[in-house]
């Protein structure tokens, strides 16, 4: 799948706002494999690529209104915020439910669960 090289000017202000941006970063062609010849656990290994392009671009490291929206909603690490844009996005397209709690919700466990690691 090859994303278009170009720099991203404009940073999404939530979950559907990424999902328009993402779109016109591909050709048809290119979103065709998001839908037909890749599965939701493919999106992970986009973790280094598109993730990396999205967590730089649109500021997910640097508190941009992207990542306050992700703040908002109990999300506080670029990696995770990657992560729930890319599932979220290949579900989109895929017609299939976002679950945007859920996918929240086992993030914040993840944490949760690697604090009382180093409580212990």
């Amino acid at each position: 799948m090859e994303e278009k090289e170009e720099k991203i000017e404009y940073i999404p202000k939530d979950i559907d706002d990424c999902f328009e941006e993402l779109k016109k970063m591909f050709d048809d062609s290119d979103l065709n494999e998001f839908v037909k010849d890749s599965t939701e656990k493919d999106m992970e290994g986009q973790h280094h690529f598109l993730g990396r392009n999205l967590r730089n671009n649109w500021g997910l490291w640097s508190g941009s209104i992207l990542s306050e929206w992700f703040n908002e909603k109990g999300i506080h690490h670029a990696d995770d915020m990657s992560g729930i844009i890319l599932t979220s996005f290949w579900r989109h397209l895929n017609d299939e439910p976002i679950k945007l709690e859920e996918q929240i919700r086992y993030y914040q466990d993840f944490w949760k669960e690697q604090n009382a690691d180093k409580i212990e």
